[in-house]
């Protein structure tokens, strides 16, 4: 593919991590949390954005395999 749309993929990126990483404020405190109330926040509040997390890793996963084993 074009090496310009990588460039611009990659500067985009950056930017919106930097931002976001700007953007962080908040002084972080440890937390005393236990294995079952992080899953039970896993699996009720945050059920959905955890299976779209799986679904985009084993398409990296997959596009991963896909790549190596092409022939150029």
């Amino acid at each position: 593919m074009n090496k310009n749309l990588y460039r611009i993929a990659a500067i985009i990126f950056f930017l919106v991590f930097f931002v976001e990483v700007i953007r962080i404020s908040i002084p972080f405190t440890m937390v005393v949390q236990n294995l079952q109330s992080v899953s039970t926040l896993l699996f009720t509040t945050y059920l959905v954005p955890f299976e779209l997390l799986s679904l985009i890793l084993v398409g990296g996963i997959i596009g991963m395999f896909y790549i190596a084993g092409r022939e150029s």
